[in-house]
């Protein structure tokens, strides 16, 4: 019968083990994502299986979650609960570099108060948001004039322009999306990529354009950024590609990483 050896008769050995850097020797990266996002995290895991790089993902409630509009002030509360999800990232190993998802918010907050935030409970860590590799990106390039697509309510938008003109980036063209009948904030991680790429290509024929953002982490942009720079001649920057381009670099991975544009060549 299975199971009626005596135990004390079993013959044990000692199995001798090295260990290693483990799954994230190059790179490990916690991410934050809202608890709505239905993009961020397929495409951050398809940007970031790189060999050596960890990433490890926590989610944060949203406040606001059945409202049909976003406000300043819903994204103002939207790392209400960051404390506890920053804390339930990795209970074994901190992150070299912690990525927070929704680039409206983070402009909204700031990148100076999220890193105060992040480094009460991960001291060591770098920061690094949507907004902010956005910027980064824009200053890679070298661009020079941009022109820019949200799923954003108007008043929020242009908040997040005057903060790129801010850093020296005009913005002379712009486009929202919108739909009859359609509520955006829901409708935006299902907007579809041929929409996508029809905002871009209309932006990209813009005088004087070289550069063009998708915004918002929402956004199913990341599989369309290299057919549309090669077709267009323009440099194209998406929030979750910027966001996981310099979580990469912050991390110490410099290696480019082709299939996701020209900034992760860089």
């Amino acid at each position: 019968m299975v199971g009626t050896k005596d135990a004390g008769a079993r013959k044990w050995s000692k199995a001798p083990y090295e260990v290693d850097g483990g799954i994230g020797a190059k790179a490990h990266i916690g991410m934050i994502v809202m608890d709505n996002d239905q993009t961020l995290s397929h495409e951050a895991r398809a940007m970031l299986t790189l060999p050596g790089v960890a990433l490890y993902e926590s989610r944060i409630s949203t406040p606001g979650n059945t409202a049909t509009s976003l406000s300043v002030d819903l994204l103002k509360d939207a790392f209400s609960g960051l404390d506890q999800a920053l804390a339930q990232i990795n209970s074994r190993r901190t992150s070299d570099v912690v990525a927070l998802g929704c680039t409206s918010a983070a402009m909204i907050i700031g990148p100076q108060e999220l890193q105060r935030r992040v480094q009460a409970v991960h001291p060591n860590a770098q920061v690094v948001d949507p907004f902010s590799g956005i910027v980064g990106a824009l200053r890679s390039l070298n661009a020079k004039r941009i022109g820019y697509v949200s799923p954003y309510p108007r008043d929020v938008a242009e908040k997040m322009i005057s903060a790129i003109e801010a850093e020296g980036f005009p913005v002379p063209a712009a486009a929202e999306f919108s739909k009859d009948g359609g509520v955006v904030r829901f409708d935006s991680p299902f907007i579809s990529a041929e929409s996508i790429k029809s905002s871009v290509r209309d932006l990209a024929a813009e005088d004087g354009v070289d550069t063009i953002i998708v915004s918002c982490t929402q956004m199913r942009a990341a599989a369309v950024i290299e057919p549309l720079e090669a077709e267009t001649g323009k440099n194209i920057i998406t929030s979750n590609q910027a966001l996981c381009w310099q979580a990469l670099r912050l991390a110490g991975y410099d290696e480019s990483v082709k299939g996701w544009g020209k900034l992760f060549t860089l």
